[in-house]
């Protein structure tokens, strides 16, 4: 793998995750709900929901702020918010499911899984597989210019946008109605990690054609439900609208609502408390309260580092530490989700506006994850 795409970013993440994961208790403490408060005033952020996990449940947890400023609702641990590419972790755990059963090898051609032939145009007779998408390194890349992205953005709305299997073809074939070639990067199949939210993409197409379902009904079936995630869904029409958090944009005008074409992998609404649940559930190596979501092999699979520059696994990405998570980022949200499954430790930071203060080298992570050190035994 062609590593010096990320080698400067794991500068970062080494003396970040040193800095917060390895002083552990020998940092000065602080007042944690003062702290915060200060950088959300320093920020203009409207809303911030953390957490701390350890063993099978939340043992910190705060609201600050407002959810929605307007009509002065307070943020709480009801409060839905957009989680962004987080949302990437449940793809993940569609995938492997599916790959339990039989139905999906990772490491096989994708064109074993879809009814159409996607291969890099410059790469032609190489094969594209599965696990290359887990691990961003199949030349399709995250838009980076507005001619890289035409139509990838396009607002539709809440619920409406086309699924998976609908626009994916459309997109990546050259016979397709919106194929754009500047989606293919010059980087051989499995060579080079590049970030894709249209390769992520590609894997929930993997998941309804193999499974025969809608990616976001799947998801209800095999995931939310089962792990009694109450308050989580792709779809808007399953919440209950009033509890949802206002996504803010940096000028502090609000973001409407809306559905994109890539919603699978950035468009899930939850919870700090269902989400823990979900977290919890990778914890404990697949099970939670007694349901089975993945077996205890396919978990440690997931977590198995692919890239030891940049620490990605299966679209999760590891961190010093023995910490595993990810990140999400849009107009009017940042998150962030972490668990370390050696000392059964986890977090979780949401924000209803985007801000990097909640990411690792930052200080409302810094305050989290030092709450979360208190913990680990």
């Amino acid at each position: 793998m062609n590593f010096k795409k990320t080698f400067g970013g794991l500068f970062v993440l080494l003396a970040t995750t040193l800095l917060l994961s390895g002083c552990g208790k020998d940092v000065p403490t602080h007042d944690i709900d003062i702290e915060i408060q200060k950088v959300m005033a320093e920020k203009g952020l409207p809303s911030v929901s953390a957490c701390v996990i350890k063993n099978n449940a939340i043992v910190w947890q705060q609201s600050y702020g407002y959810s929605n400023k307007e009509n002065q609702l307070k943020a709480s641990d009801e409060t839905i918010y957009h989680i962004a590419s987080i949302s990437k972790l449940f793809i993940a755990t569609a995938i492997m499911q599916l790959e339990e059963q039989g139905l999906i090898n990772i490491d096989k051609d994708v064109n074993n899984f879809i009814p159409v032939s996607i291969r890099n145009p410059h790469f032609p007779g190489t094969p594209i597989t599965v696990r290359m998408l887990l691990t961003h390194t199949s030349g399709i890349a995250w838009p980076q210019t507005y001619r890289e992205a035409l139509g990838i953005w396009e607002h539709f709305e809440p619920d409406q946008a086309p699924p998976p299997s609908e626009w994916v073809p459309q997109f990546l074939i050259p016979s397709g109605e919106h194929y754009n070639p500047l989606i293919w990067k010059h980087t051989a199949p499995g060579t080079f990690e590049l970030y894709s939210n249209i390769g992520s993409n590609v894997l929930a197409y993997i998941v309804e054609q193999v499974s025969g379902h809608n990616f976001r009904e799947y998801c209800m079936e095999h995931i939310f439900l089962p792990l009694d995630m109450q308050n989580t869904s792709y779809n808007y029409a399953d919440l209950e609208l009033s509890k949802m958090a206002v996504l803010y944009n940096d000028n502090n005008t609000i973001q409407q609502a809306f559905d994109d074409r890539i919603y699978a992998s950035g468009g899930l609404k939850t919870t700090i408390q269902d989400l823990s649940r979900f977290m919890i559930t990778y914890i404990n190596k697949g099970e939670l309260d007694g349901q089975r979501v993945l077996q205890e092999n396919t978990v440690e699979k997931m977590f198995e580092i692919q890239n030891k520059i940049s620490g990605v696994c299966l679209l999760w990405r590891a961190s010093l530490g023995g910490w595993f998570g990810h990140t999400g980022g849009m107009a009017g949200a940042a998150t962030t989700a972490e668990i370390n499954p050696e000392n059964k430790t986890g977090l979780i930071i949401f924000c209803n506006k985007h801000s990097n203060a909640v990411y690792q080298g930052h200080d409302i992570y810094g305050l989290v994850k030092q709450k979360a050190n208190e913990f680990i035994d």
